[in-house]
This record gives C-alpha cells, sequence and structure tokens, in this order.
C-alpha cells in the first residue's frame, strides 16, 4: 500500500531523530531493534545506480529547482553511488541553490514579500545574497548591511546603532512583535539554534527569579499565592522554568517597537493601562523588576554577556549548534520532514555533529553549499532517505 505523505515524513523523521523533543539531539527513550543490514557501515558509493537516482531525484527539485539532467543520469549510470559527492557539489554553483536558502529561511522567519511600509523581503534579499556570493552561512545573522532587490548593499532599515543580519530588519521585527517579546526571541532560537523552551540550563542559563516581576519569578506553583498563580501567563506551570531563560532573550529586542523600529529611551515598564506584556509607545515589556534593568539592553546568550542584539546574535553564529540546526533546517526543508508544528524536530545530535564537522573541512566558517553538500552526503541521511522513498512507492 502507498504511504501517505504525513506517514512517510514520519517514518524518515523516526529515523533520524528522537521523536518527542523540540531540541537538536534530545531523543526519546524508546529503543528499537536493527536489522544486520541495518548494523552494517552503510557505504555511499557502492549504491546502484537505481537506487543513486532515486535519491537525487527526490532532493533536487528542491534544492535546484529542476530534475536531474541527461549529463547527470549519465554520470549516475557510469558510477552509481559515487556520482552524489560530484553532482550534490556541483549544485552549489547553481543560482537556483540561493533561492531554495532564501525560501527555507522566510519559511523559519515567516516573513516575505512587501508590505506598504515595510519591506518584508530584506531577510530573504540578504540570505539570497549571502549564498550568491558564496559567504559564510554565520552572515546572516551577523551582516552589516541589508541589499536591496537588486542585490546592491543598502542600511539596514530599524533605526538601530548597530547591525545583525536579518534580525536587525523591520521585515523580522515587525512580523515577529508580541507582547514581551517572546515571539521574536521565540524565533530567533527555533530559526539559528532549533531550540524551544525551557533549555538545557548548560546552554542557557536561566536569570535569577529576584531580578523578574512576580509571576516570571515562580519556580514552585505549590508555593505562589492565589495572585501570583492568577497573573501568571501559563497558570500550569511555574514560569521561571521557562521565562527565566526567556527574559535574556526577550530583552535583546526590548528597544525595538511593534513597528520595528529602534527607540533608544524605551524603558521596558510594563503599560499601567495597556495589555499585560506591553509597554508604552509601542514598545513591549521587559521581563524584569527594577527599572534600571528593565532599560537595559544588554543580557546574556548562552552563558555570554552580549551588549546588544548583534552580539547576541554572533555569539549564536559562533557557538557549534548553530551549524547543526542549519544541517537539521536544510533537511527539513528539503524532505518536508517537519510534520509536528513550529516546534521544529529532534535529529540526532550525533549525526549533526558529524554533518557540521564535514562542512567545515570545506571552510572553517561554511558557506550554505557547504552544508548542503555535507548533509546530503551523509550517509545515514542517504540511507534514510532511500529506505522512506521506496516505503512512499509499496
Amino acid at each position: 500500500m502507498k504511504l501517505s505523505g504525513f506517514s512517510v515524513a514520519a517514518a524518515l523523521l523516526v529515523a533520524l531523530a528522537g521523536c518527542d523533543s523540540g531540541n537538536i539531539g534530545k531523543g526519546g527513550e524508546t529503543e528499537t531493534e536493527t536489522t544486520p543490514e541495518e548494523n552494517q557501515e552503510f557505504d555511499v558509493n557502492s549504491l546502484s545506480a537505481e537506487d543513486t537516482q532515486a535519491y537525487l531525484s527526490k532532493i533536487a527539485p528542491v534544492l535546484v529547482g529542476r530534475v536531474l539532467t541527461t549529463d547527470e543520469r549519465a554520470q549516475i549510470t557510469a558510477s552509481g553511488g559515487a556520482a552524489i559527492d560530484p553532482i550534490v557539489r556541483a549544485w552549489g554553483k547553481e543560482p537556483a541553490i540561493a533561492l531554495a536558502a532564501r525560501n527555507l529561511m522566510e519559511e523559519k522567519l515567516s516573513v516575505s514579500g512587501q508590505g506598504a511600509e515595510v519591506d518584508y523581503s530584506l531577510p530573504g534579499n540578504l540570505v539570497e545574497h549571502v549564498v550568491t556570493s558564496d559567504l559564510p552561512w554565520s552572515e546572516v545573522l551577523t551582516a552589516s548591511s541589508c541589499y536591496d532587490a537588486m542585490g546592491a548593499p543598502m542600511e539596514c532599515d530599524s533605526g538601530a546603532p548597530f547591525t545583525s543580519g536579518v534580525v536587525t530588519t523591520r521585515g523580522f521585527l515587525k512580523s515577529r512583535a508580541s507582547r514581551f517579546n517572546l515571539t521574536r526571541s521565540s524565533t530567533l532560537m527555533r530559526a539559528f539554534a532549533c531550540q524551544v523552551y525551557p533549555q538545557e540550563e548548560t546552554l542557557q542559563p536561566k536569570v535569577a527569579p529576584y531580578l523578574l516581576t512576580p509571576m516570571f519569578a515562580i519556580t514552585d506553583l505549590k508555593e505562589a499565592t492565589q495572585e501570583e498563580i492568577a497573573s501568571a501567563v501559563n497558570t500550569g506551570c511555574a514560569c521561571h522554568d521557562c521565562h527565566g531563560q526567556f527574559a535574556a532573550h526577550a530583552q535583546l529586542f526590548v528597544k525595538f517597537d511593534q513597528e520595528g523600529l529602534y527607540q533608544p529611551d524605551a524603558t521596558g515598564i510594563q503599560d499601567p493601562e495597556g495589555e499585560l506584556g506591553r509597554s508604552l509607545n509601542g514598545l513591549m515589556a521587559s521581563h524584569f523588576q527594577a527599572p534600571e534593568d528593565a532599560a537595559d539592553e544588554s543580557s546574556q546568550m548562552f552563558g555570554q554577556d552580549v551588549a546588544n542584539l548583534a552580539e547576541a546574535a554572533q555569539a549564536i553564529a559562533e557557538h557549534p549548534i548553530f551549524l547543526q540546526c542549519a544541517a537539521q533546517n536544510i533537511l527539513e526543508y528539503t524532505l518536508r520532514i517537519d510534520t509536528a508544528g513550529p516546534l521544529g524536530k529532534a535529529v540526532d545530535v550525533g549525526m549533526l555533529e558529524e554533518i557540521a564537522m564535514r562542512a567545515e573541512e570545506d571552510h572553517i566558517d561554511p558557506t550554505f553549499q557547504d552544508l548542503v553538500h555535507a548533509v546530503f552526503t551523509n550517509p545515514d541521511v542517504v540511507r534514510t532517505t532511500l529506505m522512506t522513498s521506496k516505503g512512499d512507492m509499496e
């Protein structure tokens, strides 16, 4: 029986991942039996021409926007699995690979197009420029310029005294604006670190409860008063479990208003007449209790003190999890395996580490092309993709 698209995606996900977590490397506890064939070393180069063509035919339309060429099919016929490496490498020189990267990130950031007052295409323009120019993938978070539709450099449009790639564009900031800056910070984490909340404290230490407003300082519901519980956003759990980390990331956006513009005089103070989580003048409220803390955009990212959003973005880009997340994003986008909504998927950390290290063999600061090559020449990716493709045809 032919499996549905959902079933195939789920099967691929189970093979690549631990199924019950939104974070890289946090797989499920259930052990599954493996066959003798699965325990054997998988040799990509020994693949038949038929399997090689099936594999590359599955990923080519998404990555390069076309089917396999006559020359590529001839190369596959002659070399079998050994053709995968040079063919995927050659795809990195095609213009369509930059469009694939753009589409991937526009999906992850939920921003694209042209508005009446805001150019929501700037994040996509930047991504496309980074890939077309063969720049390190980290530039999507650290670039000092934005780019117009023709690829010409321009100032980013948030008015901030610093730039940090796509996250200091008004398109990103306005489309992701929400109370307490929660959507901005959660999108930053999901798109570039593949993390949800709560995170491992070894990755992101929590802000001390006494520094936060009372509802975010709750660490034990049994010890909280009814008034404190009633003031909480989610009354089913101790707010500090997640917001002890949210606080650090959301604070980076405290001076950006709901229009995506930087307001240096932002206070972060809750508007006494406004909706919970909103400050004055279209800004969002801080998690922090003391006025001087609420107004301060300096914070901490992955245990590192940072002065502002640009330094935080640099800290993410330099962390090993950045390349691992990029690899996971490429897998999810190309193979369409993200079937459980915006929380992402838990792909085996060992495989992602291997992919990241392989990409770094080409450049210490890998390009998108390096990452695509490392992902789709990885033996586990090839084997699992073929396995589910064959199941789809039964």
